[in-house]
């Protein structure tokens, strides 16, 4: 996965660890700094992960097609929880990430 933008750079959490994991597996995300500082990027913008209730809103923006999201996704035991198509040759995808929130990945379609 190739994210390019997100919408919110604070992403609440119950275990800080576990989403800073989903966050950079499953979503693909650089880490910046020394390998003890655990930190994560997207668009030169740090992520921060902050104690509190999941969210809905979150919105990544991708280079990648359907097809690989969707493969990607399951290979990662993610669920697509909903399906969009969207202006410009455009498909949102809807998951959930480890501590519950609700991010809407865009990408493109096949």
């Amino acid at each position: 996965m190739k994210a390019r933008k997100l919408n919110k750079k604070t992403i609440p959490a119950q275990d800080k660890n576990r989403a800073y994991r989903f966050w950079r597996d499953v979503f693909a995300l650089p880490q910046v700094g020394a390998q003890s500082e655990r930190r994560l990027a997207v668009d030169h913008e740090e992520l921060t992960f902050v104690d509190g209730p999941a969210e809905a809103g979150f919105e990544l923006l991708v280079r990648d097609h359907e097809s690989t999201l969707q493969q990607h996704f399951k290979n990662n035991f993610v669920s697509v929880l909903q399906r969009e198509e969207r202006f410009g040759h455009k498909v949102a995808l809807t998951v959930q990430d480890s501590e519950g929130n609700q991010v809407v990945v865009e990408g493109n379609l096949d």
